[in-house]
């Protein structure tokens, strides 16, 4: 690529983020405060919110993502900044 033009990874990992915020964001406001709870501990999500942001984003996206671990990993962790800049709560990345 030239200098300066990002990658094709880096374009897919920024499509990602904003799908995973998003989806956060639509969780928020139809879940709300009252649900938080629901995600915590955390970082790891439970399956049933798991699978609903994965087929989430891969609406938004129109691609399937279940290949690419490494950009579930990027949805995931996009999920979390969005819902604890909402809330103030600190959690880790969802990959060790």
């Amino acid at each position: 690529t030239r200098s300066g033009a990002p990658s094709a990874s880096s374009m897919l990992r920024i499509r990602v983020e904003e799908a995973g915020e998003h989806v956060a964001q639509k969780w928020i406001l139809t879940r709300g405060r009252d649900n938080i709870r629901d995600l915590l501990p955390g970082p790891i999500l439970p399956p049933v919110i798991d699978k609903e942001l994965l087929v989430d984003a891969e609406k938004e996206l129109g691609l399937s993502l279940r290949p690419y671990q490494e950009a579930r990993e990027w949805l995931r962790d996009a999920f979390w900044e969005r819902v604890h800049r909402e809330f103030g709560i600190s959690i880790g990345k969802s990959r060790g």
